[in-house]
């Protein structure tokens, strides 16, 4: 996996301007930042100046959780750095490709299904104080599970990267005929207490009684704690080494305060994803998490920045 890059942000002054700019992300070689000239420092300074300065602080600390490039919508290409491969727009985004094809008799991982049922790409990275989801499918979110067809899982999240999955976001079938498919809330945020699994005992090996229990598929039980921002798109061509091939794209985004007040510790952990059946899972390993420096530090760093200057102007 690749190394995450946290958005940080940095106080300056140059030129007797004082800036306070937000490095807010980083698409391929481009930075994106947002700077803001807070006000000309002249030598004479005044209380008018830190009266200004205060109020573009407090208006910035505000505005300070923007993130750049990801909308959640159901359209992953500002993930992307290569619709072919699937790679990641840039390293703070951590990534599990796994694109195969073929046909229901194809072998992917567990057990079979070919495009119909591969799990492709799963993303996830940290921007602000959200944590952001993406997974490339062949798999239509709109296959109800039923006789030999099996509708899309749920993503589960496993803090102590140990297989106990504690928490699930949820994806509620509107086509769905069975439990698994319209359990709870579409979107919704569960502490989970029970999961479903699939059909597979070993790779390539059935099973009624003894499935893989690393591999969760749905929710079974549990709490509903929180609502993502959840979004899934209709089917899509020209990614992937097969462009012909059919994709089907799922965005979310969970609130990072919410996954500390109920388990996560700010270390690296696991988020799954796979079908009812569990014929196809993928698996990602998000970086810890490094808050980013408080607004309110940036102002008192700028606040001692102001005096500095106007002691030094008195001096002269």
């Amino acid at each position: 996996m690749t190394a995450g890059r946290k958005s940080c942000r940095f106080l300056f002054v140059l030129n007797n301007q004082l800036f306070v700019s937000f490095l807010t992300g980083r698409i391929g070689e481009r930075k994106y930042t947002l700077g803001i000239n807070i006000a000309l420092m002249r030598r004479e300074a005044t209380m008018k100046n830190l009266k200004t300065l205060t109020a573009a602080l407090i208006a910035l600390g505000l505005s300070g959780h923007a993130t750049a490039g990801i909308v959640v919508d159901g359209n992953i290409d500002e993930w992307l750095s290569n619709k072919t491969t699937w790679a990641p727009a840039n390293a703070g985004i951590h990534a599990a490709i796994d694109d195969q094809t073929g046909g229901l008799n194809t072998y992917l991982s567990p057990g079979y299904g070919g495009q119909a049922y591969d799990a492709e790409a799963l993303y996830a990275t940290i921007q602000g104080d959200r944590l952001f989801i993406a997974l490339a499918t062949g798999h239509n979110p709109l296959l109800a599970t039923s006789g030999n067809n099996y509708g899309a899982g749920d993503f589960a999240i496993d803090f102590g990267k140990n297989g106990s999955y504690e928490l699930g976001i949820n994806f509620r079938n509107p086509n769905g005929v069975s439990t698994a498919d319209k359990f709870g809330v579409n979107g919704g945020v569960y502490r989970v207490s029970e999961w479903y699994y699939g059909l597979w005992q070993a790779p390539g090996v059935q099973t009624s009684n003894k499935p893989v229990l690393n591999n969760p598929t749905s929710i079974k039980a549990g709490d509903k704690i929180a609502d993502a921002d959840f979004a899934y798109s209709t089917a899509k061509t020209g990614y992937g080494s097969h462009l012909g091939d059919t994709h089907y794209f799922y965005e979310m985004s969970v609130d990072i305060g919410m996954l500390t007040r109920n388990g996560w510790d700010g270390s690296a952990f696991n988020i799954h994803w796979t079908e009812n059946c569990a014929n196809d899972t993928i698996l990602v390993d998000p970086d810890r998490y490094v808050p980013e420096p408080g607004s309110m530090a940036l102002f008192g760093a700028a606040i001692f920045s102001l005096l500095g200057m106007r002691r030094r102007a008195k001096a002269g």
